[in-house]
């Protein structure tokens, strides 16, 4: 029992706890269905890493809430599309996504409670009773039926008793690598890309094929030259997305190129050398940029995020735990309620060499899978696997194919009144992708906030509600097309004709038939 004087007690149907693109997606759905919803953020914006931690690329299938969300910003000429046909990996403009997930909250008759970090949970008869927040006028606590865990890094989850898994068992407990957002002004894209142009075309003269990256061999030359700790890019360059509604010949970009290695996520002194290390590698690369990278001699830093860069921490253990091999093998589940249709997201806890592992193991060629007959070559060097080699065979999701994430991800051990979306969903670290990145992370908060209705109206838990219900009221009466291909980019990709090959990230790509 929290003995501590509260200050102020306040009384809800659901408790959203957590205001990243999950909660809010969470919280929308439930007021939109007529739920007395309030959702709490520790900040003072939503949109938890994708606005304030400058991650604004809406990577996944974008379905249901999280569609509306993107069409509401191309709408206010807030994000650019790749393409007029479909949405595929939009890039927004992170201050606009704030307001716009703000004015979506808002318009559902959700109320928001800034400023309120979650402390401590009640919990009695495997409910959760109360919730007790610190803020700026004191210790304040939410009553709600219903509680829906939003943080990221399953607080609410933890804090209630529910079991959770940090890291990966084939990386001895170390989390995914850690990145910090930032913002870039005043950067001429083109002007770089016509001198990575006329690199590539000198080498080819020299007669080297396959030539690295223009930038990158910059990069390893500063590095050799004690300019740089180590490298940013990864084997294609430097990752940057370019903010709609700035030219090209004076960007801003942001980038969450600033990796940290052998982290542990959910402990403040890690988190405080990963965020150090972090600023350092930045300070480093602007003088680097300035200095030897044409396009890039008036770039300026103009922005940090205020978030730690975290991709894993804590997952819930659920009544169902989505597994690497579901997701390599384009596994489909009667109650799957959202839609993974990408690599493994899996940004190597300890290699700065090979950013990414793209591949798991399993013991034998299933589902869509696609397979190698034996472990060898560039994908079983020691860096790839330091602590050592898992058995099987490695497997990698095919591009043409999705795994559905069920409803069971969503439903956390041992606590009744509560569920979970996004990234702290019961998930095998590399299917932890699946949860984290936007698309499905608003579908699973979207779920949750459609069975947190379904459970108060009808006063049942929300374990007892079968998934295949909340997947059909989805389908039916959300118009999530969950009962359908995964279309635009991923039909486009079904109907071309060419061959899986494993490229220099480790990734599958698809050769088109000559």
């Amino acid at each position: 029992m929290f003995t501590e004087n509260i200050c102020k007690t306040l009384f809800c149907d659901v408790a959203v706890i957590g205001g990243g693109v999950g909660g809010c997606a969470a919280a929308i759905e439930a007021a939109r269905k007529g739920m007395h919803t309030t959702i709490f953020e520790k900040g003072v914006s939503l949109g938890g890493l994708a606005t304030n931690g400058y991650v604004p690329q809406i990577a996944g299938g974008i379905e249901g809430i999280c569609l509306e969300f993107a069409q509401r910003l191309d709408a206010k000429g807030q994000l650019r599309r790749r393409s007029q046909e479909y949405y595929r990996n939009p890039i927004f403009e992170p201050e606009y996504g704030k307001l716009v997930l703000e004015e979506m909250v808002f318009e559902a008759g959700a109320r928001i409670v800034y400023d309120s970090t979650l402390i401590y949970t009640e919990v009695e008869d495997r409910k959760i009773t109360r919730a007790i927040f610190y803020t700026k006028g004191g210790y304040m606590a939410v009553k709600a039926k219903i509680f829906i865990d939003g943080t990221g890094d399953g607080d609410v989850a933890a804090l209630a008793g529910v079991p959770f898994e940090v890291g990966g068992q084939d990386f001895a407990g170390l989390n995914i690598a850690s990145t910090l957002g930032s913002r870039w002004a005043g950067v001429n894209i083109p002007k770089y890309e016509a001198a990575e142009k006329a690199y590539k075309e000198e080498q080819a003269a020299k007669g080297i094929k396959n030539p690295k990256n223009y930038m990158v061999v910059l990069e390893e030359e500063a590095i050799a030259k004690g300019e740089l700790t180590r490298k940013v890019g990864n084997k294609n360059g430097f990752f940057k997305l370019h903010i709609p509604n700035t030219p090209p010949e004076n960007a801003d970009i942001v980038t969450f190129a600033f990796h940290s290695y052998y982290c542990h996520t959910t402990d403040a002194e890690d988190i405080t050398r990963q965020v150090l290390e972090q600023h350092q590698l930045m300070q480093q690369f602007h003088a680097f940029l300035k200095k030897y990278i044409p396009g890039y001699e008036n770039v300026r830093l103009v922005g940090m995020g205020n978030l730690p860069g975290t991709r894993e921490s804590r997952r819930i253990f659920g009544e169902y735990m989505l597994k690497g091999a579901d997701v390599a093998c384009g596994n489909k589940f009667e109650d799957g309620i959202a839609r993974f249709p990408e690599m493994f997201d899996t940004h190597h806890p300890t290699s700065e060499d090979w950013f990414f592992a793209r591949h798991i193991h399993i013991p034998a060629p299933a589902g869509s899978a696609i397979c190698e007959e034996e472990h060898v070559g560039q994908n079983c060097d020691a860096k790839m696997h330091p602590f050592g080699v898992p058995a099987g065979i490695p497997a990698r999701p095919d591009p043409r194919d999705y795994c559905d994430i069920p409803y069971r991800c969503l439903l956390p051990q041992g606590v009744d009144n509560l569920l979970c979306a996004g990234r702290c969903c019961s998930a095998e670290f590399h299917a932890n992708g699946a949860m984290r990145i936007i698309g499905p992370a608003m579908g699973t908060g979207m779920a949750a906030g459609l069975a947190a209705s379904v459970a108060i109206k009808e006063n049942i838990a929300p374990r007892d509600i079968p998934g295949t219900r909340v997947r059909q009221i989805m389908i039916e009466e959300e118009g999530v097309p969950l009962d359908k291909p995964t279309d635009g980019y991923w039909a486009e990709l079904r109907e071309q004709k060419g061959k899986n090959v494993i490229n220099p990230g480790d990734a599958i790509s698809i050769v088109p038939d000559k």
